[in-house]
């Protein structure tokens, strides 16, 4: 027996055709805002008559999260014939949240229960995250490709009518700018699509106040977000968003919204598909923000990241470097960072350390405020720092009042004092870039954090560390980024490394492949040579590295793997005509006995020694440079200190680096030099 395939038999048999209803109407789409607006949303969307009667009217319910909200009965101005469709506005829908799931089922036609469910019921998710200008007036840039376009846009209420259009463009490798004004405090969606999308990709952008709120550039199918105008509060504060991007740029876009997962505020890239770095500036009203950058392959950014700070450099994330793996990058537990920023910070010398150990003091510039409210409230009045993985997870917040125990002595300063991973539980991990904030806390109430730092807790690194040029302000010495004169008498100094007897000084100009190489036994050195001099006029890139065994190996070859260049930071030095003088290393003299400093205990043991400054005013540089020369002149121990218990303390750890005799002992700060002599008796 043969079968018979009846799609090849169309004239022998005739199939019955389906019986149209009477009374049948279909959802065709949801076409209101998908997120909510002040909280509430008024739903529209699109019906089709599809019975053969005509419809006057619809009853249609509304559920939210599985609960019905309303039933309404929605009776037509102007009937629909069978096939015609119309666009309702469905009863409001208070007390939305992102996230909340929305049903639209039809239950009659003309008080008739519908009579096929097909197409009776649809269901919207309300977690769009819309973009938000501070106003209403705006720009919308429409790029052009290198090939000819048909490009549109329109922006529709929350009833889904246009309120503004453009289009079509249609000129290829142009741009079109197009200025709109929307009533404020309004909500919207905002729609572009290039019906001929080919090779020559075009692009379109919504912008306020130099703000990229909405940039699309997927324009094949139908694109859309939602818009809203806000209050109109001005933008007070810019903000810059520095990303360094591989060679897949375009695979990275970053967006900020508002904290707790709000509206899109300012938004950038994707990126040119090539290596480099691009700065983008957001001017944002006072209040909270979270920042998340995508990659969108999933492999991070190959030596690249991101840096965001403040108009005057202050930094408020610093990921330079290091995102490097995953498709997002944000802080962790829906973090976020406040303006305007803070003033509180670390000191000089805690600040971008990458060289911690456990059990070292993490210090904090001492606030007045705090510590005037020593011994007045003491429970309420300290410090909260604030360490955070800018890549996510880790975030820990650790407030120490003047009541905190640290192992450090009860001062108006301890509160200060943060002794890495000294409290349980929330450990910091080694080789981890994290950022850190503080904040100062007054009777309970809590400054704006301040800017950030980088850390790293790395035992390894911190057996030898990297060093560079001076750069503690207010020194006399400050060498990083300053000025000096050609010839004798004339210094440049590094930040001195413990334990290291063999120091270099590698000058260079790249663009003339100029580089030469000084090595001194000690951490300065003098601008005075005869062989490849520096010429004045001229600025230089300046690195240093140090050594703990005369030069046979450098600091980074205690880390495993060997870092491949094994010089510090870069700094700046240029060399000038005047006569400007470094600071001739002579034999310190003791100071005058009205402003004499004291150690105790003298004569010491060879180990710790505290460092007592009377005379030292309490607003000068946060951070001392200690040195201490044997009875030939010869420096054999110098660092920097933090200082203690407000400004005329300083904790100096010997650690049997001194052999038996008299010493003198120098404490700089600023343009102030104390020394007085220290007997060594092990």
């Amino acid at each position: 027996m043969k079968r018979l395939v009846l799609g090849t038999l169309p004239f022998l048999f005739a199939l019955p055709l389906l019986a149209q209803t009477t009374y049948d109407a279909k959802i065709l789409e949801y076409t209101g805002l998908k997120y909510a607006c002040g909280g509430a949303a008024t739903p529209v969307v699109r019906i089709k008559n599809i019975g053969t009667a005509t419809m006057s009217g619809c009853v249609v319910e509304t559920w939210k999260n599985g609960l019905i909200q309303n039933s309404f009965d929605w009776q037509l101005a102007i009937p629909a014939a069978s096939g015609e469709t119309r666009q309702p506005a469905l009863p409001t829908v208070a007390g939305l949240q992102p996230g909340d799931a929305l049903e639209f089922r039809i239950i009659s036609v003309n008080t008739i229960p519908d009579e096929d469910p097909v197409g009776n019921i649809l269901s919207v998710d309300m977690d769009e995250v819309p973009a938000s200008a501070t106003g209403g007036t705006m720009d919308v840039e429409v790029s052009i490709g290198s090939d000819p376009a048909s490009v549109t846009w329109s922006v529709k209420n929350a009833l889904a009518q246009v309120v503004a259009s453009g289009g079509p463009y249609e000129d290829a490798n142009a741009t079109f700018t197009e200025n709109i004004s929307l009533p404020a405090g309004g909500c919207y969606t905002f729609f572009a699509e290039d019906a001929t999308r080919s090779a020559g990709a075009s692009a379109v952008k919504v912008m306020r106040d130099g703000n990229t709120l909405i940039h699309a550039t997927e324009l094949a199918s139908l694109f859309e977000k939602g818009l809203t105008t806000g209050n109109g509060v001005p933008c007070t504060n810019n903000v810059e968003v520095e990303v360094t991007t591989d060679i897949f740029g375009g695979q990275d876009h970053w967006e900020m919204v508002t904290e707790g997962g709000g509206a899109v505020v300012c938004t950038g890239g994707p990126f040119a598909d090539e290596a480099g770095t691009t700065t983008s500036t957001c001017c944002l009203p006072d209040g909270c923000y979270q920042l998340r950058v995508y990659d969108d392959a999933g492999d991070g950014i190959s030596g690249g990241g991101y840096l965001v700070r403040v108009a005057s450099g202050a930094r408020i994330i610093d990921n330079v470097g290091n995102f490097t793996s995953g498709s997002v990058s944000a802080i962790g537990s829906g973090g976020s960072f406040c303006l305007p920023l803070g003033t509180d910070r670390l000191i000089a010398s805690s600040c971008d350390k990458l060289d911690w150990t456990n059990g070292a003091y993490v210090v904090v510039n001492a606030n007045p405020a705090v510590t005037a409210q020593y011994g007045i409230s003491n429970a309420t009045s300290g410090y909260q720092i604030w360490w955070f993985d800018p890549n996510g997870g880790f975030s820990y917040r650790r407030f120490q009042s003047h009541n905190t125990l640290n192992g450090m002595p009860a001062s108006a300063t301890r509160a200060a004092h943060f002794r890495v991973n000294g409290w349980s539980g929330a450990q910091l991990q080694n080789n981890v870039l994290y950022n850190v904030r503080v904040r100062a806390r007054v009777n309970g109430a809590y400054a704006e954090w301040g800017p950030a730092c980088r850390f790293v807790l790395d035992p390894l690194r911190a057996q030898c560390p990297l060093t560079n040029l001076l750069d503690i302000a207010g020194s006399p010495y400050f060498s990083c980024g300053g000025a000096r004169a050609w010839g004798a008498g004339n210094y440049v100094h590094a930040n001195p490394v413990q334990g290291a007897n063999k120091y270099q000084f590698r000058f260079r100009i790249p663009a003339e492949s100029f580089s030469v190489t000084r090595t001194s036994n000690t951490y300065f050195v003098q601008l005075n040579w005869a062989v490849n001099p520096l010429q004045a006029g001229k600025t230089y890139q300046v690195d240093v590295r140090a050594s703990k065994d005369g030069g046979a190996t450098w600091c980074t070859a205690f880390i495993a793997p060997e870092l491949v260049d094994a010089w510090g930071p870069l700094c700046t030095l240029t060399i000038t005509g005047a006569q400007l003088g470094g600071g001739l290393r002579a034999l310190p003299e003791p100071a005058r006995e009205d402003v004499r400093m004291s150690i105790f205990p003298n004569p010491a043991d060879g180990g710790v020694v505290l460092v007592r400054l009377p005379g030292l005013a309490t607003d000068e540089s946060d951070v001392s440079l200690v040195e201490i020369f044997d009875l030939t002149g010869k420096c054999v121990l110098a660092e920097r200190v933090a200082r203690r218990s407000g400004a005329n303390e300083l904790v100096v750890d010997l650690s049997g680096r001194l052999g038996d005799g008299m010493y003198l002992v120098t404490v700089r700060q600023g343009a102030t030099a104390h020394t007085e002599r220290l007997v060594v008796h092990h």
